[in-house]
């Protein structure tokens, strides 16, 4: 089929553009996320390409001015954004946001009635030399549903910005730019595009650059999606029999009045923990700014102490991988704990098992 007019030719390289480039970004997330196992980045790579999938059936409905497959293209959306919903959620705590959740889904079910059970007359123009262009009710809840998933990707963004330490403090930046340029920008464009249609194909390409430079940045540095979550403080290897620190490392500088609590705790764990795991394992010990993740060895009078203003399924299970790979690394001098120094090699586990964990070293 020959395009006729400039109209449409824009609008099928746009959406095609935007439709490679977050496939690209997709198959590249999706890459990493096997190769990490990360639940997190598998909802992130899966936003982008499904909606790589929307941005090609978008060319497509254009390039053949089928309302057919332009509306099919709203499935792939509707996946989509769950996705990246539920990780914005599940990055900033350990479950999702019931309310939030069922807000979406609401929003989902009138923009998929709309679209496949109302007359295609009154929602759809077919327009020569242009293309297929949606319109009346079905283009404002269009524009409800990505507003509403924007503004919750750009708050996410903008407090990540604000809480980021200074050692990612360039990529965040990076971050919220793109983020405002994928959100706030498109979906304002879009709203545009209503009464001017050259503002769709603006913001098919504001879209895919403001994607693009966030799956990168994401890529760039995984450590940015654990800003809000939590902040660790401090890992420790302990005697419990002597309150002695076997190893200590910390991600942010500890103060004065901390350092005496944790001198404390130290003491406290080695006098009553003995009696205390008679009855069980104490596994986490709730503060009212801090919490202190314990994990103990089974076989050595050791317990790892893991402190962070919160607690999180990954900090629980890297306690866990940190433990077991400090006793099989150093099995054969755990008899003589008090040479303190054979234990400095522990910061290269440290490094290896707690990589997703950013520093705030810099901020003191």
């Amino acid at each position: 089929m020959v395009m006729d007019d400039f109209d449409n030719f824009l609008l099928v390289l746009t959406t095609s553009i935007s439709g490679t480039l977050l496939a690209i970004g997709g198959i590249i997330t999706f890459i990493y996320a096997i190769r990490k196992r990360s639940q997190l980045i598998l909802l992130f790579s899966a936003m982008w390409l499904l909606y790589g999938v929307f941005w090609f059936m978008d060319a497509a409905a254009h390039y053949l001015y089928s309302i057919t497959i332009m509306a099919l293209a709203i499935i792939p959306q509707l996946i989509a954004v769950p996705c990246i919903v539920i990780f914005i959620e599940l990055v900033r705590k350990e479950h999702v946001n019931p309310i939030k959740i069922s807000i979406l889904a609401i929003i989902e079910a009138i923009v998929f009635y709309i679209t496949f059970f109302m007359a295609p007359n009154d929602n759809w123009d077919v327009i020569a030399g242009y293309g297929v262009h949606n319109k009346g009710i079905l283009r404002i809840s269009q524009i409800v549903f990505i507003f509403y998933f924007v503004s919750l990707y750009y708050i996410w963004s903008y407090q990540t910005w604000r809480k980021a330490p200074a050692s990612l403090k360039r990529l965040t930046n990076l971050l919220f730019i793109g983020s405002t340029l994928f959100s706030v920008v498109t979906a304002t464009m879009y709203a545009l595009g209503t009464f001017i249609r050259t503002f769709n194909s603006m913001a098919f390409i504001v879209h895919s650059v403001g994607a693009t430079t966030n799956i990168i940045v994401i890529l760039k540095d995984p450590r940015i999606i654990n800003i809000l979550p939590f902040k660790a403080y401090r890992i420790l290897v302990v005697d419990t029999n002597d309150s002695v620190a076997l190893f200590k490392h910390d991600w942010a500088k500890v103060g004065k009045d901390e350092e005496d609590m944790f001198s404390m705790m130290l003491q406290a764990i080695g006098n009553v923990l003995d009696d205390i795991l008679k009855k069980g394992e104490v596994q986490e010990i709730q503060m009212d700014r801090a919490v202190l993740l314990i994990h103990h060895d089974k076989n050595h009078s050791i317990a790892s102490v893991l402190i962070a203003s919160k607690s999180s399924k990954s900090l629980r299970y890297g306690l866990k991988r940190f433990n077991e790979e400090f006793v099989e690394s150093f099995q054969s001098t755990l008899d003589n704990k008090q040479d303190i120094g054979r234990f400095k090699g522990t910061s290269k586990i440290v490094e290896k098992i707690f990589d997703f964990v950013p520093s705030y070293k810099e901020y003191y």
